[in-house]
């Protein structure tokens, strides 16, 4: 008797079903992904042998998106994306790496601030003076009060003469003093000095000084000429600290830190990139485990609604019961449920990607990026002991752990110094030289004829010294700070590493297994399409093994995902994400 026309158009889609799986299993497994094309890394000076270390562009164009796919989207507004097109969209425009690439910048200049403090310093002044006072001519303690003094006597002497050769009488030392009791001294002084002011990293401070002065001088009642005068000064002085601020350590402190931070700040920046591109990989391969589910649930839905027209078809000529035609048609409920639940997967991870990838919020951009057809990550050697090796190698956070330590140990150096007391030695030398003019007064000096010198030492010493000893301990406590930020980095690179190959291990074996669960149920299906030919299960039975197959298949896709997922976090994990993707990021200096 020939099967009723539903059973076989269900045979029908079943076969087609089991071809199509057989198709996808037989496919070989590919183990090289994408290669940036952009650069290309130096290799590392210890490879793992058994793993290709770049990755190399997808030779096959990408597929067509499943049905569902187009309907849900405006076809104007989708954009498909290889992961070697994402990667490179990330390394241009990721802000979270920009945003980091600035604190280089910044540290960078500082750094320069810091050799500033070195630069010589030049300085120019002239200044005009004029200074007027009254002086008590009585008072002996100028050499022209006294001459001042003994002018106004001889011109009352004078006048004394005159009045007595004339008869008239002679003037009293009263009057004669009367108004001139007191005389106004001018001073007149322009000035021009120079000096050249230099800071060794030693701590001395070495400087050049040139200074000349035109003097005039004179008073209310001088009648003589008075000429002026031009000293002029030459002149070397140094400072050399002999117990605090002595030597490099003291001196050099906030550039050599300034130099680690930046240093720092490099390794920042590269973590971040790292980190970017690491989660660029994840959100691809979900994207990639998103669309083809959405190619999973479509099938399971195509299969349910084929078992709801063949209950209704049965209903119809009293070969099913109506409880038939409903589960049938709550298991399409139940599989649109899942279908809506994967696309909302495939978006999130979508956005997650435009996080990523993109350099601005723009409220006019539509697009939509969807993945093209990917190969799988090449699967690593699980050797723990390499892995570790290039960690503790290659990951910015522990290079930037050491650099802090070393960072400390400078503060500490100069914490250290400033505990000792203030002991300068100061010596200075110059030659002097005073003229009518300026040229004169210089080569009187330049002769060496007037030298003067001095030399001498000056202690300071701050009585309980408080604060240096709190400095101190404060430099202690951040350096032990630091070294156990080291051991906490070790600690942190060790559970990583073994996490993440443990991870691998697991997923990898999911993987297989999951394989091997939609091995055996398409051998399910294919004896329950020869059983159902023959009468022996339900039509219902077969549909709910094709179900368990989609579902199979699902989780199938989910373990290829996570195992991409966890290849990727070793790559990051071991600080060799940019090497494995074939990417070499500027030198920063």
């Amino acid at each position: 008797m020939p099967l009723p026309r539903p059973i076989l158009l269900l045979v029908a889609f079943s076969a087609s079903l089991l071809c199509t799986a057989s198709a996808a299993d037989t496919q070989p497994h590919e183990t090289s992904p994408l290669k940036k094309t952009a650069t290309t890394r130096k290799p590392a000076p210890k490879k793992i042998p058994a793993e290709k270390t770049t990755l190399t562009p997808a030779p096959t164009p990408p597929g067509p998106l499943p049905e569902k796919v187009r309907e849900w989207f405006d076809a104007s507004t989708l954009q498909r994306l290889s992961l070697e097109e994402a990667i490179g969209l990330a390394l241009t425009n990721n802000l979270d790496a920009k945003i980091e690439k600035t604190t280089v910048a910044a540290e960078r200049a500082r750094v320069q601030f810091e050799v500033g403090a070195f630069d010589p310093v030049f300085s120019a002044q002239a200044t005009r003076e004029s200074n007027r006072r009254p002086e008590n001519i009585n008072d002996l303690s100028t050499s022209q009060q006294a001459l001042e003094r003994d002018r106004i006597r001889a011109i009352r002497e004078n006048t004394n003469e005159l009045l007595a050769i004339q008869g008239l009488p002679r003037l009293s030392i009263e009057d004669t003093a009367i108004g001139i009791r007191s005389v106004n001294f001018d001073q007149q002084n322009e000035r021009f000095s120079t000096s050249l002011i230099q800071r060794t990293p030693w701590g001395m401070r070495v400087g050049l000084f040139a200074e000349a002065n035109r003097l005039y001088s004179t008073f209310s009642t001088n009648t003589a000429p008075v000429t002026a005068e031009y000293q002029t000064v030459a002149q070397i002085q140094l400072v050399q600290p002999l117990l605090k601020d002595f030597g490099p350590s003291a001196n050099l402190a906030n550039l050599r830190t300034a130099r680690i931070a930046k240093r720092v700040s490099i390794l920042n920046w590269k973590k971040q990139v790292m980190s970017s591109l690491q989660a660029v990989i994840t959100s691809y391969f979900d994207m990639v485990y998103g669309v083809a589910n959405v190619q999973v649930r479509q099938d399971a839905i195509a299969a349910d609604e084929k078992l709801v027209q063949y209950n209704q078809r049965r209903l119809e000529v009293g070969f099913s019961q109506p409880f038939d035609v409903q589960q049938a048609l709550a298991q399409v409920s139940l599989d649109k449920e899942q279908l809506l639940a994967t696309k909302n997967v495939l978006l999130e991870r979508q956005f997650a990607l435009k996080r990523l990838i993109l350099p601005a919020f723009q409220a006019s951009d539509p697009r939509v990026f969807l993945p093209a057809k990917s190969r799988p990550l090449p699967l690593p050697p699980l050797d723990r002991s390499l892995w570790l090796q290039l960690a503790f190698a290659n990951r910015p956070d522990f290079q930037s752990a050491l650099a802090d330590a070393e960072a400390q140990d400078v503060r500490l150096r100069f914490a250290k110094n400033q505990l000792l007391p203030q002991l300068d030695l100061v010596a200075s030398y110059g030659l002097n030289g005073l003229s009518t003019t300026y040229s004169e007064g210089f080569n009187q000096s330049l002769t060496g004829h007037t030298p003067s010198w001095s030399v001498g030492l000056t202690f300071r010493v701050p009585l309980g010294n408080i604060q240096a000893r709190a400095q101190r301990d404060l430099a202690l406590a951040q350096k032990e700070q630091a070294l156990l930020r080291i051991k906490q980095t070790e600690l942190a690179i060790g559970v990583d590493i073994d996490t993440v190959l443990s991870r691998i291990e697991t997923n990898r074996q999911s993987q297989e297994t999951a394989r091997n669960t939609r091995r055996l149920f398409e051998e399910a299906v294919r004896i329950g399409t020869r059983r159902l030919e023959e009468g022996q299960v339900s039509n219902f039975e077969l549909v709910e093994q094709l179900r368990r197959l989609y579902d199979a298949k699902s989780r199938e896709l989910a373990a290829e995902a996570e195992l991409n997922r966890s290849i990727s976090q070793l790559w990051l994990a071991s600080g060799t994400i940019l090497e494995k993707l074939g990417i070499q990021l500027p030198e920063e200096k």
